[in-house]
Parts: structure tokens; C-alpha cells; sequence
């Protein structure tokens, strides 16, 4: 019952959701980068939130889809500065231009490449799903409930990190005779305060704040320890 030993540090960023990511995530992601050493980048999807395109009824109070871009691709761009070589699990929240243009009829022959609308520098590219020595990457939107990251990592056969799932961050291992895989859900780095979050703070389960790690093919999740106030403490535990 091994596990299948890796040759790679892997990070991997979270559920953003920018413009609406926790105001210390950036500030967080650098400090367990510096902490553990990584020299691999993954970003699990859903990079940027896009509520004004959502296909349920966007917040009346929220920005329209203009104003919402300008501020996400203002606050990406220190996520480009940081993290110039990122490998990008396509997502649902990110797809959700594709959608709205499906819906309406557009062919997407007419559509811009996301990383044309993202101003994404040349080292970001986005892909349904990669592999990193072995593991699997993808967003998770495929399953549905608590132990989403365990029954993906089933149904691929292999180990398989994820996100799409705010609550329910964790590892879960799975082994035969011969060999062990694993499934990590790497939480969410979102303000749940703001209004792209409304209609969860009511959720019996909360959102769980941290990001992942794959070091040498062995998972880790970190989370992101509060201050009473919902602000970073700035302490890694890894």
C-alpha cells in the first residue's frame, strides 16, 4: 500500500473568487510559498467570481460586469507579478462568459480566449485538468458533496487535488494491496463577507480558509488561522 513519491513541490492556489478574495489571501499564498518552498504553481479555478454573470439572479446592489472586471484584473495583476508560471484548472465561475454566450446563441468563434480577457501573462495557461508527477488537478465541479475530493480521486483512479467545494477542505486517502491515492479539496480564499457571498452566510457550514501543498506527492492543507476580527494572524502551520 504505497503512495507514489513525487519529484516536485507543488502550490496550489485556491478559489479566489477576486474580486472578492479575503483581503490577506495574496498575502497568505506568498507566506506558505516562502515557508514550505515550492517550484510548481497550480490555481484550482474559479480565479475570478464574474456575480454579474451569473446565470442565477445577480445581487441588484452589486457592480455590473464591467465594473466587476476592472476591479478583478486590477487586483490580478499582483497575482501576476507573484506567480508568473501558473498551470490553471478551468472552472465554473471563470466559464461563466462561455455560458452566457452559449445561452445566447453566440458561436464561440467570437469569444476572446480567457487569458486574452484576463491580460494573463504568458506563463498562466488553463486546462480542464493536468497532472504534476502523477496527481491529478482539476476544479471539482464534476461531484457534488462533502466527500467530493474522495470520490473523484475513485472514479479517476489516481490522486486528485480539487477545490469548487468552500466546506469542506481536507485529505482523504484510499488504498488496496498494491497501492494509495488520495483526494484533497484545498478550501477557498474568499471574504465570506462580501456580496458575491450573501446568499451563504445563513450555511449551517461555513467557508474553510486555506490553500494546498503536494510535496514530493504527500498532500498537505493549510489553513488560514484568524484574528477575531476575520484578518490573517500571519502564522504558517505546516
Amino acid at each position: 500500500m504505497r503512495l507514489s513519491k513525487g519529484q516536485h513541490n507543488v502550490l496550489v492556489i485556491p478559489d479566489l473568487q477576486i474580486p472578492y478574495e479575503h483581503p490577506d489571501a495574496l498575502a497568505f499564498m506568498l507566506a506558505v510559498r516562502d515557508h514550505v518552498g515550492t517550484d510548481q504553481v497550480v490555481c484550482i479555478g474559479d480565479e475570478v467570481d464574474q456575480m454579474a454573470l451569473s446565470s442565477f439572479d445577480p445581487d441588484p446592489d452589486g457592480p455590473g460586469a464591467g465594473p466587476e472586471l476592472k476591479k478583478a484584473l486590477r487586483r490580478l495583476k499582483k497575482w501576476y507579478t507573484e506567480f508568473p508560471n501558473v498551470l490553471v484548472a478551468t472552472s465554473n465561475h471563470t466559464g461563466r462568459v462561455q455560458k452566457k454566450a452559449f445561452k445566447a446563441g453566440i458561436p464561440e468563434a467570437y469569444l476572446r480566449p480567457v487569458e486574452d480577457w484576463m491580460q494573463a501573462p504568458p506563463g498562466w495557461s488553463w486546462h480542464d485538468s493536468f497532472e504534476i508527477d502523477g496527481v491529478r488537478y482539476e476544479h471539482g465541479d464534476a461531484q457534488g458533496g462533502m466527500y467530493a475530493a474522495r470520490n473523484i480521486c475513485i472514479k479517476n483512479r489516481q490522486s486528485t487535488v480539487i477545490g469548487h467545494h468552500h466546506s469542506n477542505a481536507g485529505i482523504a486517502y484510499v488504498a488496496n494491496e498494491s497501492e494509495m491515492i488520495f483526494g484533497m479539496n484545498v478550501g477557498c480564499l474568499v471574504d465570506i463577507g462580501a456580496i458575491a457571498f450573501k446568499y451563504a452566510r445563513l450555511n449551517a457550514f461555513k467557508v474553510t480558509l486555506g490553500c494546498g501543498v503536494v510535496l514530493e506527492g504527500v498532500p498537505f492543507f493549510i489553513p488560514m488561522l484568524l484574528k477575531k476580527n476575520g484578518r490573517w494572524t500571519g502564522e504558517i502551520i505546516a
